[in-house]
């Protein structure tokens, strides 16, 4: 797992994910999860992150996602996201979207 955090309710988790576009467009979502009631959902979900998340390859057409999980950053382009990181990014760009 890429992280190791018991979140409760007394722990901040800072998930920022930026979406650069083909085209050059950017689309940013930031939650921190200390006090959310989700909090357990946004644990579970980084708890199913890999290890080992996919190489970052470069797929022509396609966006690239930068994201960070406190410390932790992952770039992965939109054509290998999948699983637990496209879960991750979609409720992070859709929850705590900020442009």
């Amino acid at each position: 797992m890429i992280i190791s955090i018991n979140l409760g309710h007394t722990w901040l988790v800072r998930l920022a994910v930026t979406e650069i576009g083909w085209d050059g467009g950017l689309r940013r979502g930031v939650i921190n999860t200390a006090g959310r009631a989700d909090a357990a959902r946004w644990e579970e979900l980084i708890g199913r992150i890999p290890a080992y998340p996919p190489p970052y390859r470069v797929a022509p057409g396609s966006a690239v996602y930068h994201i960070s999980v406190d410390d932790h950053v992952i770039l992965v382009s939109e054509h290998d996201l999948a699983g637990p990181l496209r879960d991750l990014v979609i409720g992070v760009l859709t929850i705590g979207r900020i442009s």
